[in-house]
């Protein structure tokens, strides 16, 4: 079996091995960058993507013996879903994978702006936020921010209008969402149909929110109008705008940089342990397709063998801390301010943007968050709250 992967993708030279060493032919080959080239996709039988591969109608064509098609991501709109099912080749996502690094990123956006102002940033003081999107993703960013402790909403029409059953409750009030002093964006890119996202925050909706609201796109970038944001920012607007997703990825609006209180390169759900699941996923899904029995170790054995994964320190706490105390925790392990520094030092260029990618840094999960043992831990909510926070 010929399998080409994205070279970006961690341990996927390993994973493939433990294929070959259990018996099965597995001829292994990588590409970099946002395509394969015609060569590789002449001969590939299985191929193995991130989110910045378009895989449509001209890729296909190169690519007569493809079988199986898996991306390591949750969104799928970079691939032309009708195209491949009319070839009859196999396509996987991984819907979750990243979830909780994405969740992550909202909280440390918010860590910042609490170690930034002093306290919990809240302009009404009502301490609300809205999820627009109640996916993977959004319920680990509605889960860390129940931990900073904000009054967390849900809002998702379609799921409200199934009447079906749902890990969190739902709602389809859109005042709820522009009145919030949090809004964190997780939904599909979805172009059409009953309940379009392209563009879902316009300039009108842009326009109607209180100064000092936190918006933060970690979902896709049309689904946020950059000509939106240029007009609060013409305006004067007060918004605390995070971006980590673009309109015209790879290129980025330079010109809004200055507005942005956060700006990074689409690395929301760039965790070690998020993009290494990814892999380890789409290798399962693949194997079971072929109906190949690979003994593929776990995610935590694979992440323990990393040298290079990042050591959170234990904390030691005598007490409960406060917000700026618990935002410090959390910056501890992921800071996004490094991201949008090295974001705004470098060259506003498609290849600077896909070199950030490439050559992430390591990063760790709230989950490796270590508190020496203290009595407060067992009182009042925190329990709730430190699960909430470490995504568990």
């Amino acid at each position: 079996m010929r399998i080409l992967a994205d070279a970006s993708m961690p341990l996927v030279e390993k994973l493939a091995s433990l294929c070959q060493a259990a018996g099965y032919a597995v001829e292994f080959d990588t590409f970099q960058g946002r395509q394969p080239n015609a060569a590789q996709l002449a001969v590939a039988e299985v191929l193995l993507i991130r989110s910045i591969t378009r895989v449509d109608q001209t890729l296909l064509d190169q690519a007569p013996q493809l079988r199986w098609l898996g991306t390591a991501t949750i969104g799928t709109e970079h691939v032309d879903t009708d195209a491949v099912q009319a070839r009859g080749i196999c396509f996987h996502s991984t819907p979750g994978v990243n979830a909780q690094a994405v969740g992550d990123y909202v909280a440390s956006a918010i860590a910042a702006l609490t170690e930034h102002l002093g306290h919990l940033p809240s302009r009404s003081g009502r301490k609300m936020a809205a999820i627009v999107g109640a996916g993977h993703t959004g319920r680990a960013a509605g889960s860390r921010l129940r931990a900073f402790g904000y009054h967390v909403s849900y809002y998702d029409p379609p799921i409200a209008a199934a009447f079906t059953e749902h890990p969190v409750p739902v709602h389809a009030d859109w005042q709820r969402v522009v009145d919030a002093d949090v809004i964190s964006i997780h939904v599909p890119l979805i172009a059409d149909g009953l309940y379009p996202t392209v563009g879902l925050f316009d300039e009108t909706t842009l326009l109607s929110l209180a100064d000092d609201t936190i918006l933060i796109n970690a979902s896709r970038g049309p689904v946020v109008s950059e000509a939106g944001l240029r007009a609060a920012k013409a305006r004067e607007q007060q918004l605390r705008v995070i971006l980590d997703v673009w309109e015209h990825e790879p290129i980025i609006a330079a010109d809004l940089l200055p507005y942005l209180t956060f700006a990074t390169p689409h690395i929301a759900g760039h965790s070690v342990a998020g993009k290494v699941g990814g892999t380890l996923q789409l290798f399962q899904l693949f194997t079971q397709w072929a109906g190949w029995t690979v003994a593929f170790p776990d995610l935590a054995q694979l992440l323990g063998a990393m040298a290079d994964l990042p050591k959170p320190p234990v904390i030691h706490a005598e007490r409960a801390p406060s917000a700026v105390e618990l935002a410090s925790w959390v910056l501890s392990i992921y800071d996004i301010r490094a991201d949008d520094e090295r974001l705004r030092q470098a060259p506003a260029t498609a290849s600077e943007f896909d070199a950030l990618r490439r050559h992430y840094p390591a990063r760790a999960e709230l989950s490796t968050l270590q508190l020496q043992p203290a009595a407060w831990q067992l009182e009042g909510n925190w329990p709730q709250r430190l699960r909430l926070l470490k995504g568990s």
